[in-house]
């Protein structure tokens, strides 16, 4: 397994993992992206260092054609090379073989600059900023020759990319996978889109689980996963046991509510099937976006589905309170933190933690831990677990 990515103010997985422990809130009020004149955009935000940066020779493409590219396409090429070098590997090495890629991401934010505002001649724009290309150039430039898509479930997107990768190599259509999520936030009225709809936090930073909880703070990340067999990889960090997704379809509340029944049924599922007893997870990686409809429904699903008979407090974070939320990316930047918390042994903290969600009974009465200091990684508990949404 190789492990590469970007994300707030952290050039590497080194910096992320540091800040993680060192309690750093990765967001900013900086302008690097645009310029702070709507009083309805939140001016907090997590930003990734030097998007417009690109080695065009080491890729061999066209400078004319790298200059109208979406960064998100060039940001995940660099790092799915450095995801390789990570498990040990070479481009060389892959080159050739049914190696998939599959990339969680969904709507491109430089697509509208570069198409459809900045009309250059040159004509590479459409090819630049189609969304296929995020996988089909790394599956180019590689010469691989397993599946190549983009899955687009909103912010589980990343998840279910993991998801699709993992069956394909079950089920013998590829022989390691390449595991990506994206997001960049490069127009401000995408983000002024989300102010209205009211699910992001216009004062403050991203407080998941916390009473004070008012919405998260839009962010980025680049981060790419070699998934390989066990029996070939040279670097282990860690096990997938069993992965799942499910839709939970039609619910009175609207399409933008998340369903306690579908949390239930999808965690009943997964821990069946890889026949491990809730009680023995000492972790989960939760989706934790700190909005006032969605930390209570799923912390309280997690309780009753996790706690019952459990002897020790069941242990929780969400890296969106260090990093915001990476929507298509969120899932991968969680399992990044999981994967590192059980390759050191210490539970990295959440910030902007001050006070149990009253709604949330299980922080209340102490089943359920949100930590918030270095934690050790339970000896007798193995398994760690992340939610999606």
């Amino acid at each position: 397994m190789g492990i590469s990515g970007k994300f707030p103010n952290c050039n590497n997985i080194e910096e992320y993992l540091e800040n993680l422990m060192n309690k750093v809130n990765m967001c900013d009020d900086d302008e690097r992206r645009w310029k702070h004149t709507n009083p309805e955009i939140p001016k907090l935000a997590g930003k990734i260092n030097q998007p417009e940066k690109f080695d065009t020779g080491f890729f061999g493409i066209h400078q004319n054609q790298a200059e109208e590219m979406d960064p998100v396409i060039r940001m995940s090429l660099e790092s799915a090379y450095e995801a390789i070098a990570d498990a040990g590997m070479s481009p060389e090495d892959v080159k050739g073989s049914r190696t998939g890629v599959f990339v969680g991401s969904f709507y491109s934010e430089a697509e509208s600059i570069n198409c459809y505002k900045n009309l250059k001649p040159q004509g590479y724009s459409l090819v630049g900023c189609t969304k296929s290309m995020i996988s089909q150039r790394i599956s180019y430039a590689l010469h691989l020759k397993g599946p190549s898509l983009i899955c687009d479930t909103a912010c589980s997107s990343s998840l279910e990319a993991m998801n699709q990768a993992y069956k394909s190599i079950c089920e013998g259509k590829c022989d390691m996978a390449i595991v990506g999520g994206t997001n960049l936030c490069f127009n401000p009225n995408a983000t002024l889109q989300y102010a209205r709809l009211g699910v992001l936090n216009m004062k403050a930073e991203c407080r998941p689980f916390d009473d004070n909880a008012h919405g998260f703070t839009r962010s980025e990340a680049i981060v790419m996963i070699l998934l390989q067999k066990k029996k070939v990889a040279k670097r282990i960090y860690t096990e997938v046991v069993h992965c799942k997704s499910n839709v939970d379809g039609y619910k009175e509340q609207g399409i933008l509510q998340p369903s306690g029944d579908g949390y239930s049924l999808l965690f009943k599922e997964v821990y069946e099937e890889a026949n491990i007893s809730p009680t023995s997870v000492a972790y989960i990686e939760a989706h934790g976006t700190g909005t006032v409809v969605g930390d209570p429904l799923e912390v309280n699903c997690i309780n009753d589905f996790f706690c019952s008979g459990r002897k020790n407090a069941l242990h929780l974070g969400s890296c969106k309170s260090n990093i915001g939320h990476t929507e298509p990316a969120s899932g991968l930047c969680g399992i990044t933190k999981l994967i590192f918390a059980m390759e050191t042994g210490i539970i990295p903290p959440n910030i902007n933690f001050d006070k149990p969600n009253k709604n949330i009974k299980a922080l209340v009465d102490g089943s359920i831990k949100v930590v918030t200091e270095k934690t050790p990684w339970p000896k007798d508990l193995k398994f760690g677990g992340i939610n999606n949404l």
